[in-house]
């Protein structure tokens, strides 16, 4: 669980109470509200996760929890774009207009900003012989990062939609192909990784930046977040069809390995049911039979404010039930990822 204040080196008695009373949060069986557990580890606040950083504008150095240190993101979508329109994403697009169907369009009359690609290189070449000399750690934003996340991890396709929509998407991998050899990072020092929905993997243009990132030794993490198309249409809230995304990620995967990156929640209070849960192991495994390469599930709950305040994190013992649960059912190995939204700490 994160707890909100930085670090502690002690033993620290923590009640966490959530803010909704009917918080249904175990599975199978529920448990109340409100707990205790000890902590030893130091922790770290994750909620903040901001997409600018100082003057620049298209690349963002930040400390990310699945990345266990610091990512440099690459931010393919200023127009705020995406396929999805998740109910816990927290990017800003209450200006966007209703479209035929369940995805919101960006707003009539404006100019749709679009990344500059060599305006993007010369701002990687300047922040990454920074964070190879170390001189990040000395920037204020992180001073006071932990030393075992002071790590550099990956380069990283992100941002405020998805980054696969970019037209030039082959091209904007090739540069950061070259950008990192430029900095003198290896491909087993630093990661380049691919953030996506698996909409629109199957489209040419998308696969041939695929098979580059594969030839750098880079990752795809696939979201997954439903095992059943009816709760795909209420967490994910898009027009694409839930097939297509299964299918994009089982083609993919059967040519190159990726990680499944689900993010799981309350909603109303109420966490996902263990039937949904048995679905989503069931389209885990329909993956490996089917001859896809699932390296790991990174499962994870939400950490910073969505636009719903009905939108809760899960208490990490419901996560790790659920883990451990996926772990049982398909043998892959599974990682987690606490949050807070909707829980109070209180120290004692």
């Amino acid at each position: 669980m994160v707890l909100i204040g930085g670090l502690t080196g002690q033993p620290v008695d923590i009640y966490f109470r959530l803010d909704y009373p009917n918080c249904k949060a175990k599975v199978p069986d529920f448990e109340p509200c409100l707990r205790r557990e000890t902590h030893y580890h130091t922790v770290r606040n994750f909620s903040l996760h901001p997409r600018n950083w100082r003057e620049f504008k298209w690349c963002y150095p930040v400390i990310a929890r699945r990345s266990k240190g610091l990512s440099l993101g690459i931010n393919l979508n200023p127009d705020r774009v995406c396929t999805f329109d998740c109910i816990y994403c927290e990017v800003e697009r209450s200006d966007f207009r209703l479209g035929k169907g369940q995805v919101r369009l960006p707003p009539l009359g404006q100019v749709r900003p679009m990344i500059n690609l060599e305006e993007a290189r010369a701002e990687m070449d300047q922040l990454l012989p920074l964070i190879r000399e170390g001189h990040i750690w000395q920037e204020a934003e992180f001073s006071t990062v932990p030393l075992e996340l002071r790590r550099f991890n990956d380069i990283a396709f992100s941002g405020n939609g998805e980054p696969t929509t970019y037209p030039r998407f082959s091209e904007a991998v090739q540069l950061v192909v070259e950008a990192r050899s430029k900095a003198g990072y290896t491909p087993e020092e630093v990661k380049i990784v691919l953030i996506t929905n698996a909409t629109q993997l199957h489209r040419p243009q998308v696969q041939a930046g695929l098979r580059l990132l594969d030839k750098a030794k880079g990752e795809i993490w696939a979201k997954l977040d439903a095992g059943t198309p009816e709760y795909y249409s209420q967490i994910d809230r898009t027009n694409v069809p839930y097939k297509r995304v299964l299918n994009n990620i089982l083609e993919t995967a059967r040519q190159q390995p990726l990680n499944i990156q689900t993010c799981m929640m309350c909603i109303q209070g109420v966490a996902p049911s263990v039937a949904e849960i048995e679905a989503y192991c069931k389209r885990l495994t329909d993956f490996l039979d089917g001859g896809g390469q699932i390296k790991m599930v990174q499962l994870y709950t939400v950490a910073r404010r969505p636009p719903h305040q009905w939108v809760t994190s899960l208490p990490d013992t419901t996560l790790n039930a659920i883990a451990e649960g996926i772990k049982v059912s398909t043998g892959l190995a599974v990682e987690t990822y606490g949050g807070n939204i909707g829980v109070t700490s209180i120290l004692t």
